[in-house]
């Protein structure tokens, strides 16, 4: 690969952001970073890694271009606000969306781009968290082309464990969404599982090694159980990220009339816990809803 195409855009320096450029920038990607916030650029020294004043200047240098950012109307205004990608937007350009949207948002949002610029568009929503970024262990669920996600491959191989194709553009978004059933509603579970644990004097520390090898095993008890008996809410994702994903998760059962009441429990609880929170902590931070000497 040459380094004219090993130079890639990136729109979004938050937590997994910057594991991302930090994995990319290490395997030889010469990158040209952009947020919002300038404290975040101004905090990126990865070599490889340039700062671009707005997304429309990553659009003019970068065929390939990343997007991680926190909803879907960043998403939105990267694209198409003013000195935007679709300023300098062409029919080789590739976006490569990997943060967690809308589908039927992404779904319009390729129809637009293709339309205003003849580029291409792959929703591609990462699971796994910064770390994982870092060492490059993701799972990625891909929706798009075949021949874009042949382009965009070798990027894919480098930032994730095991990236799977499900189809058009929108259908990763709707795979996130049944990765974030799985894993959101686990957070209030293990939360339960604990308070019930200490109500009756057991050692919680034990649980994980105790069940990992049952049907009760998974990676969040090992990695989830621990930090809420440490109380360690320092973030890894936000609370408030799982909300908006729950929320987003709501808005598509009811397009097909789906019934979820696990999940809308746990948006309700999720809910309260950011109302009441005085800060954006870890989503383990939900144990504190099931202690009730604990102030929020």
């Amino acid at each position: 690969m040459n380094n004219k195409s090993k130079t890639i855009g990136f729109v979004g320096i938050g937590l997994m952001g910057r594991s991302l450029v930090q994995r990319l920038s290490n395997n030889g990607y010469l990158i040209n970073a952009f947020d919002l916030d300038k404290e975040k650029l101004d905090k990126i020294k990865f070599k490889n890694v340039s700062i671009s004043n707005n997304t429309a200047e990553i659009s003019q240098k970068c065929d390939l271009i990343l997007i991680c950012v926190d909803n879907t109307k960043n998403v939105e205004r990267a694209v198409f606000g003013e000195n935007s990608i679709s300023t300098n937007g062409n029919q080789n350009t590739i976006i490569i969306d990997l943060s967690t949207t809308l589908a039927n948002e992404t779904i319009n949002f390729s129809i637009r781009f293709k339309k205003e610029t003849g580029g291409s568009w792959v929703d591609a929503p990462v699971s796994g968290g910064p770390e994982k970024a870092l060492d490059g262990s993701l799972s990625i669920m891909v929706g798009g082309d075949k021949k874009d996600i042949a382009i965009i491959s070798p990027i894919l191989k480098i930032i994730s464990k095991t990236y799977t194709h499900f189809g058009s553009v929108g259908s990763g978004q709707v795979v996130k969404m049944i990765n974030q059933i799985l894993v959101l509603n686990n957070y209030t579970i293990l939360a339960e599982a604990l308070s019930f644990a200490e109500a009756w004097g057991i050692d919680a520390k034990k649980i994980p090694d105790a069940l990992k090898d049952g049907h009760a095993g998974s990676n969040l008890l090992m990695s989830l159980f621990p930090r809420m008996i440490d109380k360690d809410f320092e973030p890894q994702g936000y609370s408030t990220q799982i909300l908006k994903d729950l929320n987003m998760l709501s808005k598509l059962a009811e397009e097909k009339n789906i019934p979820i009441p696990m999940s809308s429990l746990s948006k309700q609880l999720f809910t309260i816990l950011v109302k009441k929170s005085k800060k954006n902590l870890d989503g383990t931070s939900i144990v504190k809803l099931f202690d009730s000497n604990n102030k929020i």
